[in-house]
């Protein structure tokens, strides 16, 4: 996902901008795996502001993934922010800042600057939804689809001789 920055970098254009699609099949977030159903839409413009090159742009995405709590399959549909300040990599001595996009030879690469803005957004856990009441400890039921018949007892170990006088 090659950005040319020729026509930007020596001022024949104000602005630049760039719609591109990235193909991934899939990646690997923290032991989970993310499926993409469709390519990865990375649509911005790039720009000079005070004299400072500037990149700003939306990265679109869908994805599959089992919910965390029933570990049914889902699809999640994100848009999250990708923007940064251009920098050329001959430059990266004297410039030190997590929100710098280095670019080399009047071009930009942004396959890896947009796979971690996908593994940055998204979410921790992922649920089917919020109110997700997971699976029975006991017999394995998801409960989102009705309740069973287990009867779960949870007591504090610390107070099970307390048990023994209600008997």
């Amino acid at each position: 996902m090659n950005i040319d920055l020729s026509r930007f970098l020596d001022q024949t254009t104000a602005s630049l901008h760039f719609d591109e699609t990235l193909e991934l099949d899939s990646i690997e977030v923290n032991g989970r795996k993310i499926i993409f159903t469709e390519s990865i839409n990375v649509v911005g413009d790039i720009y000079k502001v005070e004299g400072s090159d500037y990149l700003s742009g939306k990265v679109h995405f869908k994805y599959i993934e089992n919910c965390a709590r029933c570990l049914k399959e889902f699809t999640q549909e994100v848009s999250t922010v990708l923007s940064g300040k251009l920098i050329e990599k001959s430059q990266t001595k004297d410039f030190d800042d997590e929100d710098a996009i280095y670019y080399e030879d009047s071009s930009i690469d942004l396959k890896d600057l947009v796979i971690n803005t996908i593994i940055l957004s998204i979410p921790m856990k992922g649920l089917c939804s919020e109110d997700c009441k997971g699976l029975c400890s006991k017999c394995g039921k998801n409960l989102n689809e009705g309740n069973c018949d287990c009867v779960i007892e949870d007591v504090d170990p610390r107070l099970a001789k307390l048990k023994e006088f209600f008997k």
